[in-house]
């Protein structure tokens, strides 16, 4: 049985209407960067909201490296034919690689009513580190991420994500990045684009280019003027949770 640190726990709230959303952590990460969200969309909405840990989160960085892309949507996959068959309003979203998962599930899954997409790495501000993953996995498999004030107060407010970067599964994400690319126009659904402006790790053209991409599906697009990657946790939290709240409303069918 593999060791989950006590920090990187699955949460489940459980609502009181037929309306649920599955909430996606980032790669490296685990649900605790989402759970703020979670907990304001439920006390807003009374929602059921659910946040998984993705298969080699949450542990040793080694089991991480061990997965791929395939590994995490199955996890994701499992959750959502539960919700599926439990409530009649079914959202997903995500934050980073959660919100490139989410979207895959939009494309794939029927039954889902909209899929919310928060910082999803569609470009990336260290491009050099995707260009060189494929080679680089053999060489250094585990890149050390720079510790800086920001990381260390995500950690102070109970934010579990590992140091370091498992290249080989990192390299997984933008092969999913690649396919969310070449399939994204092809979503059906509502799709909530949020992008943080001031993010360290994702491109501002991310959002603009997924809000431009899905515009026939009725996608909306929110960009965050204080907000750094990690935007869950930060001082917009409940600006992203109320979009939602918005989001789901707006369902004809919805009952919120």
């Amino acid at each position: 049985m593999i060791y989950v640190h006590p920090a990187a726990e699955p949460f489940f709230i459980r609502g009181e209407t037929d309306s649920a959303l599955l909430l996606l952590h980032g790669f490296t990460a685990s649900p605790t960067e989402v759970y703020p969200v979670a907990d304001l969309v439920h006390a807003a909405n009374f929602s059921t909201v659910s946040g998984i840990l993705l298969p080699g989160h949450g542990s040793d960085p080694r089991f991480l490296n061990r997965c791929t892309w395939e590994d995490w949507y199955r996890a994701v996959e499992i959750e959502l034919d539960y919700f599926l068959a439990s409530y009649e309003h079914v959202y997903v979203g995500g934050l980073s690689l959660g919100a490139l998962l989410a979207m895959y599930a939009g494309l794939k899954l029927k039954g889902i009513k909209g899929v919310i997409a928060i910082n999803a790495p569609i470009y990336n501000r260290k491009p050099l580190l995707t260009r060189c993953a494929p080679l680089l996995k053999y060489i250094k498999p585990y890149f050390p991420k720079q510790v800086d004030e920001e990381m260390r107060e995500l950690e102070k407010a109970g934010r579990f994500a590992y140091r370091v970067m498992p290249v080989k599964a990192y390299q997984s994400l933008m092969e999913l990045r690649k396919i969310i690319m070449q399939e994204i126009s092809g979503l059906k659904i509502p799709l909530l684009v949020v992008q943080s402006r001031l993010d360290e790790s994702v491109d501002i053209r991310s959002g603009r280019y997924l809000h431009k991409k899905t515009q026939a599906a009725g996608s909306s697009l929110l960009e965050l003027g204080m907000s750094a990657h990690i935007a869950s946790m930060g001082p917009e939290k409940e600006r992203i949770a109320q979009e939602i709240v918005t989001f789901m409303a707006a369902d004809p069918k919805g009952n919120l």
